[in-house]
């Protein structure tokens, strides 16, 4: 039976999550992956029987098997070890202390989760001070607050993209998650603000940073674009703010992702999203809260806004309504692309799932939007 405690680890005691269970689990999703593969490998030949029909024979069968593979996976809750130890990325990992207690106010000052020390990785070497100006890209990982470190493992081909299309370096911290203790809401955010006056220290001016964010990473971004409104005279904005397939509504309702209408063309699954909103909502929080779910709060800002997002993805709803409400606020800039028959966060896994093409498509339109600011 399974039991939760919300805005903590969920614990729990289901079966699969602890051995035996865990290794009878993955004998079971190796076994059924292998035996569907077969017939997916021959239903999909046809064009008509995809997912989306204008979609590749190898995007097919990656959304399927995917779609399987990461359901299994997360429904175990396996918790990721964050380290401060450079590991592969050596010289490129580094470690930033929290900022000046007085940067985090109001939603950030919390009696249990406070400013932590956290590391980073820069892409494709460290800014040095001194540099001659280039624009920055400071950008959140995805993996729905549970999963990611920011690092080349789950952030390389993002970067990559990034600076190819968007700008000349990426920074990527390794903010806590709500899937080991101390991670719930507001710990990200404040890491978030810890990132950002470590680039003002460096001696990058505001107006060479931009924001950046794909799926989780999306919301985090607009929760630190909501506290710069909240709080302007504490930092300066950002240039501008790039969201990509943002995750931003976390009211639980269960078992929506598979009633959604892009669910039979998208890989997220509900373990995922349950693991999520389970342990970042804090428990005296609600989740309709503006910095829990903003769509329907919102709120005006200097700091224009690229909104990408897939014609196919179960968040292209929740993002649509985020865009829509943020331009009814007078001297908002807010611009959407939507790349029509992807899936979610191809950005982040595009190169996994057959949708470099689009990935590179949104990523390009996305260093347009920058250019013509």
């Amino acid at each position: 039976m399974k039991t939760e405690t919300r805005g903590s680890t969920v614990s729990t005691n289901s079966f699969i999550t602890q051995q035996p269970g865990k290794t009878i689990w993955i004998l079971y999703a190796v076994i059924s992956i292998i035996i569907r593969l077969p017939f997916w490998l021959f239903y999909f030949v046809p064009r008509t029987l995809r997912p989306q029909p204008q979609w590749t024979y190898r995007q097919a069968i990656t959304n399927k098997v995917v779609k399987a593979g990461t359901y299994f996976f997360f429904s175990m809750r396996v918790t990721p070890t964050l380290s401060l130890d450079p590991g592969k990325e050596k010289e490129r990992f580094v470690v930033l202390e929290p900022a000046p207690a007085n940067l985090y106010q109001g939603v950030l000052q919390d009696k249990i989760i406070t400013p932590v020390t956290i590391g980073g990785t820069w892409y494709p070497d460290p800014y040095r001070k001194g540099e001659a100006r280039e624009r920055v890209i400071l950008h959140f990982h995805g993996g729905a607050y549970a999963l990611g470190t920011g690092r080349g493992e789950d952030t390389g081909y993002v970067a990559k993209l990034l600076i190819q299309y968007v700008g000349n370096k990426v920074f990527a911290p390794q903010y806590r998650l709500c899937s080991v203790p101390g991670g719930r809401f507001p710990a990200a955010l404040q890491d978030a603000i810890t990132s950002y006056k470590y680039l003002l220290d460096l001696g990058i001016p505001s107006s060479s940073i931009v924001l950046s964010g794909d799926s989780a990473g999306g919301h985090l971004v607009v929760g630190l674009l909501r506290y710069f409104s909240e709080h302007n005279t504490l930092l300066p904005a950002p240039s501008a703010a790039l969201l990509w397939s943002a995750y931003l509504d976390f009211v639980p309702y269960y078992g929506s992702v598979e009633r959604h209408h892009n669910y039979a063309t998208d890989f997220l699954s509900r373990p995922l999203m349950d693991w999520s909103r389970e342990g970042f909502v804090p428990e005296l929080m609600r989740s309709t809260d503006p910095y829990i779910s903003p769509p329907r709060h919102p709120f005006a800002t200097n700091t224009p806004l690229w909104v990408g997002v897939s014609g196919g993805e179960v968040l292209e709803d929740e993002n649509d309504e985020f865009v829509m409400n943020m331009k009814h606020i007078n001297g908002n800039r807010v611009e959407i692309y939507a790349e029509p028959h992807a899936c979610h966060d191809i950005l982040g896994f595009g190169n996994v799932i057959g949708f470099e093409t689009e990935a590179e498509r949104m990523a390009s339109v996305a260093g347009t939007f920058l250019h013509n600011l």
